[in-house]
Order: C-alpha cells, then structure tokens, then sequence
C-alpha cells in the first residue's frame, strides 16, 4: 500500500523528520486493518468505492486525518473500532467520523461532569470555563443549553490555553501588609495653605484636614 509519505502532499508533512517517520510508520501498518476491520462491520462498504483507485484514495484521506487528528496509537484505534461496532447505522464512516470515534469521549463533557459533581479542575482552560459559566448554569439554563455553553466557552479557553494566552490570574495575599514607602507616605501632612488659595488640590487638603 501507499505510505503517508507518498499520499501526503510535501507541505502538510510535520515539521520534524522523526514525527513524520514515526507517524508514516504507524498509519503505514494500521490503515489496511483498520479498513479490514471497517469492511466486516459495514458489509455494504462496496457500494462506497467504486473501484480500488477510489479505495486507496479514502485510504489516503483517513492516513492524513488521523495524523491531523493526533490518532497515533493503537489504543486510539481500538477505541474507534468499538465505537464503529457499537454504531446502529449501516453507512460506511467520513475519515472525520472514525477519528472523532478514536478520539473517545469529547473533553468538554469529562470536565462538564467534573463540575456537577464538585471534582477539582484539571486545566487552567477548565477552571477559566467554570467561571464563566457556573453562575448561568446553576440559575437560568436548560440541560441541553448548559451543556451547549460550556462546551463554548471550554473550547474558547482550552484555545487561548493551548497558544499560551492564558495565565492563571495574580492572586492578592491573604493577610494584606504595609510597606515602608506606605508608612513614609502616610505619615505626610498635607495642609491647605500649601497651596494656591480656593484651588483643586487646596480644597482637597481642607477636607483631609477636616478629619484629622
């Protein structure tokens, strides 16, 4: 069969000669049983492909959607062959489809279910979701609405997260405390006479001189 490195225009190759070894080398030995194995579950796979050319093609398309898609294991495989097996449709897969299978549960939903049951974040991009969400779920939203603006606002952060936009916000100590220059510039008196008479800064230091 065709490698990657033969179906995959020079471009979209990774950028690293190991990566795409590895990579090529893995889709290499997995696409023919991954479709051996698509055929048996979907029996009418030949009314799909009209001839071997169109087969190698989806072949193609599936080797570069995987490596797109970050399935680079065999355990990533399997996850999406038993969710093929478990599918009630008789309809052959899109490359998009099985990878989406390999890929297992969506990680919005593993950390929306951590929150209704109270379990710590795992992410920043979680914990940031959380906050902007948690107020509107708890009080005004449907199951299928909550659902649908979290997983907005986790992909929106997982994002900023995954290009380095996001930081954990500076937390303010628990015990505030005075520092010199505080103590320096508080014990400065300031008196109306300073200044020109019945301007801004002179009415100002009346008022502190008021209070003293």
């Amino acid at each position: 069969m065709n490698t990657v490195t033969e179906v995959t225009p020079y471009a979209q190759r990774p950028k690293q000669a190991q990566q795409a070894a590895d990579l090529n080398d893995f889709a290499a030995q997995s696409i023919n049983r991954i479709f051996k194995e698509l055929c048996n579950i979907y029996p009418n796979w030949r009314a799909c492909f009209r001839d071997a050319d169109e087969l190698n093609l989806v072949k193609a398309s599936f080797a570069k959607g995987m490596i797109e898609n970050g399935i680079i294991s065999i355990a990533q495989v399997q996850c999406g062959l038993g969710k093929a097996r478990r599918q009630e449709s008789d309809f052959f897969p899109s490359v998009g489809k099985f990878c989406s299978w390999c890929q297992g549960e969506p990680k919005w939903q593993g950390a929306f279910c951590r929150m209704l049951n109270r379990i710590p974040a795992q992410s920043l991009a979680e914990k940031r979701a959380r906050q902007a969400t948690s107020w509107a779920i708890r009080n005004k939203l449907s199951a299928p609405e909550a659902e649908k603006k979290f997983k907005l606002a986790f992909e929106k952060y997982q994002g900023l997260e995954e290009q380095g936009l996001l930081t954990e916000l500076v937390q303010l100590p628990p015990i505030s405390y005075v520092t010199e220059f505080d103590k320096q510039r508080n014990s400065i008196t300031v008196r109306p006479e300073q200044f020109k008479a019945n301007s801004v800064f002179a009415r100002v230091a009346q008022k502190g001189a008021h209070h003293e």
